[in-house]
């Protein structure tokens, strides 16, 4: 069975002009395509405001504070064929531009590692430890290294 992706961006916040709609549809294919996804999909990207990403962590984990990205799967069951996956990113395009000064990147790099971060969530990854947080982001850096080799 193959992939067959759906997808929804909604751009809420003033974007790095590196950052365009057919670009971020590109990357969220390709992840899903590395993470071998298949069936049907369906993923919805809002690129929003700090206060956007602070409402939603403070009424979904009791967290007023913001962050970065949150993440909201369709299901729990990845393996239910006849279910549809995938579901929402947030991303805060503030935080991203905060973040990529302090890592040493672009605003672009790290929205886009961002979304990378969103899609493995949605896949079934985890980064509640230590070890698992250490796993995904080495993956978020091996799927965009990948991602921007030409050809990729």
């Amino acid at each position: 069975m193959s992939l067959n992706l759906t997808h929804e961006i909604f751009i809420e916040a003033a974007m790095p002009t590196a950052v365009t709609e057919p670009g971020l549809a590109g990357l969220i294919a390709f992840g899903l395509d590395a993470e071998a996804a298949t069936g049907p999909w369906h993923i919805e990207l809002v690129l929003g405001d700090d206060a956007l990403l602070q409402r939603l962590h403070r009424e979904f984990m009791g967290l007023d504070s913001p962050t970065d990205i949150i993440t909201f799967p369709e299901h729990d069951d990845l393996d239910d064929p006849g279910q549809p996956k995938g579901g929402q990113m947030y991303i805060s395009v503030e935080r991203a531009a905060e973040q990529a000064v302090e890592y040493g990147h672009s605003p672009t790099d790290e929205i886009r590692f961002l979304v990378l971060h969103g899609i493995l969530h949605l896949c079934g990854w985890t980064d509640d430890t230590d070890a698992d947080r250490t796993a995904m982001l080495a993956r978020q850096t091996q799927l965009l290294r990948v991602f921007d080799r030409p050809g990729g």
